[in-house]
């Protein structure tokens, strides 16, 4: 499929998308582990904090949680990722270049699209956002059942308080899934850019502390 045709082929699912689909198909993409953070937060709420995330330019990138389907299999998957990788996957499945011309054009389609489902096909674009290795639904909704959301709504649900949260170096997808979890309550999270595996809470405009002081 040639550049041009992709361009046309992702108009049309944002314009699709965001006029709204009575297909049934569209309603067992959004059903699952979503529902398991309606009481904290709705998509009114996470497209908001996906444009801000996505915004962030900072050193330290935040999360950002969006559906992702594999063109070659037909597999579905809700992937958490650092906004950057989102819009490298982007250039990866349009070919096109990171001049500021077309790296404007790839943020509008992302931000475009409001109900945050993106298709590809090339096979480098699926890495830059760890498609394969991404956890299950199953296994995140498991690491969600082991946290303490009311406390983490409480705390940080405004997205005002910065305070650290620190991770074992070989829990790289037990990060990314809280992360995820974090976003679909409404709750901002960014990786510090101060090397480890921390990530912080709150606006990116908003300065992290130095030491972390929350326990997994």
């Amino acid at each position: 499929m040639n550049t041009k045709a992709k361009i046309l082929g992702f108009l049309f699912l944002v314009i699709f998308f965001s006029c709204g689909s009575k297909d049934s198909n569209n309603n067992n993409i959004e059903s699952g582990f979503l529902d398991l953070n309606d009481k904290y937060a709705n998509d009114s709420v996470r497209n908001k904090i996906f444009t801000i995330a996505y915004n962030n330019e900072s050193t330290a990138p935040s999360y950002i949680v969006f559906k992702a389907k594999n063109l070659n299999t037909g597999e579905i998957k809700e992937i958490c990722t650092e906004a950057p990788f989102l819009s490298g996957a982007m250039h990866h499945e349009f070919g096109m270049g990171h001049d500021l011309k077309s790296s404007g054009f790839i943020d509008s389609l992302i931000l475009a699209n409001h109900e945050r489902i993106f298709e590809f096909e090339n096979e480098e674009a699926l890495k830059n956002i760890g498609f394969e290795e991404y956890p299950s639904r199953k296994r995140i909704e498991e690491i969600a059942a082991t946290i303490d959301l009311d406390y983490y709504f409480k705390s940080f649900g405004s997205n005002e308080n910065v305070k650290f949260m620190e991770f074992d170096k070989d829990e790289y997808f037990n990060q990314l899934a809280f992360a995820h979890i974090m976003f679909n309550c409404g709750i901002i999270t960014s990786r510090s850019s101060m090397g480890g595996n921390n990530i912080w809470f709150g606006y990116p405009s908003i300065r992290a502390p130095e030491i972390p002081d929350i326990d997994q």
